[in-house]
């Protein structure tokens, strides 16, 4: 696009340049005076008659004339270039405008509420499943910051297993803690848990045994809500 306007901005300066030397004239250029030696005396000078009154003197109407033709053509001719040119710019700013509005979600998956048909409990299966599979991860792996990662892991699978609808602008981690916590009696358990989670995906704290015990206690809790 930028190089297309390049291009008849050029254009236009061409046509400018062709209404400039239109207007001028021809170009008149006198040959240079070789002669040499003394100067010869001046002519008498012969008094000028006056025309007759039926002729009128002549006139260069007609070269000013057509010169005023090319002149209105060239200009009607930038004029619509220019038009031409604002109309394709107007209309690309017109589409990379449209392109860049948002799509607006509908409210409730824009929200992270839950919308018609998307009740955990109808997915508790699932859940049941992905929650099990987190409670033997928490014992599965010997560096207990491994085993939270693994267990938090396991529920966040369990959460897209379910197949609800996720907010567009919810982490994987607040999906998790929205699905789970569904049931409020898992809610204060799951969210120990993420903490925990948290402190060693993110902060890098190196957690012991006593906090992989906290991760178990939260992970039975949860699994005895959704039994």
């Amino acid at each position: 696009m930028r190089r297309w306007i390049g291009a008849v901005a050029v254009t236009a300066l061409l046509v400018l340049a062709m209404v400039a030397a239109a207007t001028q004239g021809a170009a008149r250029f006198d040959p240079p005076d070789f002669s040499f030696g003394p100067m010869p005396a001046p002519s008498p000078v012969m008094p000028t008659q006056a025309p007759p009154e039926g002729l009128a003197p002549p006139d260069d109407a007609g070269d000013g004339g057509a010169a005023a033709v090319v002149t209105f053509i060239l200009i009607a001719l930038v004029a619509a270039v220019v038009i031409f040119v604002i109309a394709r710019v107007v209309r690309a700013l017109l589409r990379a405008w449209r392109e860049r509005l948002p799509v607006r979600p509908s409210s409730a998956v824009a929200e992270g509420t839950l919308v018609a048909d998307d009740d955990p409990d109808r997915a508790a299966p699932a859940l049941r499943r992905g929650i099990a599979a987190a409670v033997e991860a928490i014992d599965g792996h010997r560096d207990p910051g491994d085993a939270i990662v693994a267990a938090w892991a396991g529920l966040e699978r369990s959460a897209t297993d379910a197949g609800l609808t996720r907010g567009v602008s919810e982490t994987p981690a607040e999906y998790t803690l929205r699905i789970i916590a569904h049931r409020t009696a898992a809610d204060g358990d799951v969210r120990a848990l993420l903490v925990l989670y948290e402190r060693v995906r993110f902060a890098g704290d190196a957690p012991g045994e006593s906090e992989r015990a906290a991760a178990r206690r939260a992970l039975s809790a949860i699994e005895e809500v959704w039994r």
